[in-house]
């Protein structure tokens, strides 16, 4: 009888300890990457695909490499570069096969890759009516390019282009894009949710405001095939689900960075050890904040970091987040690689460390004991 009072007892204490997440985590350089800093700045080694002109927007990881899409044109280039880069050193390995791909106001823009490994590229249009939003994938790296989606993104004459997220993988593929807030079209308060598997669009609307027009322009990621979260500024994101067309608002959050939300707008969010984890930067000094979005209406904040020096002004407030690979430490921590782009701000790369949830269960498992152990005296 008291072992069984014992063990219900326990499984009653772990089940309410482990949801407040209450642990520690860190943040630190990736210090392989770049310049052994962690740091891939701008033309570093006179690197011609990362510079301070306005021309890389988007960035991935998948099929253990980085993905930059950058609009530069060094000799011989046509300007719609996907470079494959180094997960470890960040070295440049060459590119994508670009051939045919075109159209739009830049013909690449933003990019993500499919749980199956596909990669997805969109350009950026600011009329999806006279230029039609596409959406070009590829198989593997030595694929060519096929035309995934081309159309005007389910709303009629709107600007898509600068934010994109992917969840899933095969049929079951997800894209999201964020709407600008010009032109002024009815619906731009929402975002557009593609099926690249059947060529298809559907603008996700709100009733009412907010969200209000934009708000997923510049940050944009799913929590799961259903939930988004997105930013446009100001430091405050907006915590939505989605079914069909129709979008709800579930919450508004202010970013709780004591690092200074100033200008917090890029987003990704993944799960790392058992924990949701929400990844956002400043597009101003390029600094990097890390939340347990346990619940995605109450972040957590976890740590904060920044490999940069001084950065070059990002005007545009465009760039991207990508989770790379995940190792178990052996010491009861598991880590991510976290790579975070802000234009013309280089690309830096950090390594993210959590408790794994044995951990969690661990330390559930000693509370209760000693609380035995403290009533049996």
């Amino acid at each position: 009888m008291k072992f069984t009072r014992l063990c219900i007892l326990l499984i009653g204490v772990i089940a309410v300890t482990l949801p407040e997440r209450s642990f520690s985590a860190t943040l630190s350089p990736f210090t392989s990457f770049g310049g052994g800093d962690g740091w891939l700045a701008p033309g570093e080694g006179g690197y011609a695909y990362l510079g301070t002109a306005n021309n890389e927007r988007g960035m991935a990881y998948g099929n253990g490499h980085v993905y930059l899409v950058s609009r530069a044109n060094p000799t011989g280039q046509n300007g719609n570069n996907v470079r494959i880069l180094d997960e470890n050193t960040g070295a440049d390995l060459g590119g994508l096969n670009t051939t045919g791909v075109s159209g739009g106001t830049f013909a690449v823009s933003t990019v993500g890759v499919g749980g199956d490994g596909v990669i997805y590229v969109a350009n950026l249009t600011t009329n999806s009516t006279s230029s039609a939003y596409k959406i070009y994938s590829w198989a593997n790296e030595g694929a060519a390019p096929a035309t995934a989606y081309s159309g005007n993104g389910g709303l009629a004459g709107s600007r898509l282009g600068d934010s994109l997220a992917v969840v899933g993988s095969g049929s079951a593929t997800q894209l999201a894009a964020g709407f600008g807030s010009t032109p002024a079209v009815t619906g731009n308060n929402g975002y557009a949710i593609v099926d690249p598997t059947l060529s298809s669009a559907t603008a996700v609307g709100f009733v009412g405001t907010p969200p209000n027009a934009g708000d997923f322009r510049l940050g944009i990621t799913f929590t799961d095939s259903s939930h988004v979260i997105g930013a446009q500024g100001g430091s405050l994101y907006r915590y939505t689900g989605f079914a069909g067309s129709a979008g709800t608002l579930i919450s508004s959050v202010a970013i709780p960075d004591p690092a200074g939300a100033t200008a917090d707008r890029l987003l990704s969010r993944t799960v790392i050890g058992g924990i949701p984890i929400l990844a956002v930067q400043s597009i101003g000094d390029s600094h990097v904040s890390i939340y347990d979005v346990t619940d995605p209406s109450v972040p957590v904040y976890l740590a904060s970091g920044n490999n940069t020096l001084t950065p070059a002004a990002n005007a545009n407030g465009t760039g991207a987040l990508a989770w790379g690979v995940t190792t178990a430490n052996g010491d009861g921590t598991v880590s991510r690689i976290l790579y975070a782009m802000s234009t013309n701000q280089g690309i830096q790369a950090f390594v993210v460390t959590v408790p794994e949830p044995s951990t969690f269960a661990l330390l559930s498992l000693v509370l209760a004991l000693g609380g035995v152990a403290a009533r049996r005296r």
